[in-house]
């Protein structure tokens, strides 16, 4: 008997762990008189493997708003790219040691084909840690799709007015607060170990896209960042604190679609969790891409 009861037991467990795991939550309840939701995304896509799920484009046409943590355009975009780079015109050579420097060189310039001016111009000249995702997206080429350029396309599609949580500056804000030091060790990471770093992108992606286990995703997010503590207390904890108030005077006047990265849903300053706290019924919503 005690063995079939411990058995039962962890089938509950398993299972309850099983719903939980999803990429799309439904709000509800506190007194808000429509639901919203709110999506964990990542950055870009295989475009062989991803499409929107149904689900997500039905939770779409119940809102009236969709946001996202900044409002992008060509103006704001500039202003970040400019943002990224290394500060008085520095150089990625200043950070990386002779056989790493041409390490990255190889990758660029011969694995990937980017023209020699590009890489001079351009390329090494952004700081340390935007090169890591960079390469990752180059190694895509053509198979590459941007998860928030698609909702916001299915966004429009549906008529959703376009908002955001903050503005580019506290974007940018919050990136200048990486430590260096972090930035060139994960690049270092990327460099040395190139298609180590592939591999555990594309573990990534199988987290989110098979198991929708968040709490992984945002681990293996943290491990292109040197897991820096000082980044992710910076980047995404407090932002999250800082974005609640927000949140919520969105969703008690319209319901409102929240795509936004995965790491700011789980751990332990997640926004699922401070909804919760705050009396809103947080639910996962059964996702099939």
């Amino acid at each position: 008997m005690t063995g079939r009861l411990l058995l039962c037991i962890l089938c509950i467990s398993f299972s309850l762990q099983a719903q939980e795991n999803s990429v799309l939550y439904k709000i509800s309840g506190n007194g808000l008189t429509e639901p919203s939701y709110m999506m964990g995304i990542i950055n870009f896509f295989p475009a062989d493997k991803f499409k929107v799920p149904t689900e997500v484009d039905e939770a779409m046409d119940n809102c009236e708003v969709f946001a996202t943590k900044t409002m992008m355009n060509a103006k704001t975009q500039k202003k970040f790219n400019q943002a990224v780079k290394i500060p008085n015109d520095g150089w990625i050579n200043d950070y990386l040691t002779d056989d790493e420097l041409n390490q990255l060189r190889l990758l660029l310039l011969l694995d990937f084909e980017v023209k020699e001016h590009a890489y001079h111009d351009f390329y090494s000249r952004l700081q340390p840690i935007i090169l890591v995702p960079t390469t990752t997206a180059l190694n895509l080429g053509d198979n590459i799709v941007y998860t928030e350029q698609m909702l916001h396309h299915i966004a429009k599609k549906h008529g959703l007015k376009i908002a955001g949580l903050g503005t580019i500056q506290e974007e940018i804000d919050a990136f200048k607060k990486f430590p260096i030091e972090d930035q060139v060790e994960a690049l270092k990471h990327t460099v040395n170990n190139f298609y180590d770093h592939i591999n555990e992108y594309n573990e990534l992606v199988n987290d989110y896209l098979e198991r929708q286990d968040l709490e992984k995703v945002k681990n293996d997010t943290f491990k292109a960042t040197n897991e820096s503590k000082e980044f992710k207390k910076v980047y995404y904890d407090a932002r999250a604190l800082d974005w609640l108030p927000n949140i919520e005077d969105m969703m008690k006047n319209k319901p409102t679609f929240f795509a936004l990265g995965a790491p700011y849903l789980v751990g332990q300053v997640s926004l699922i969790e401070l909804l919760r706290t705050k009396g809103y019924k947080v639910e996962p919503v059964s996702v099939h891409f």
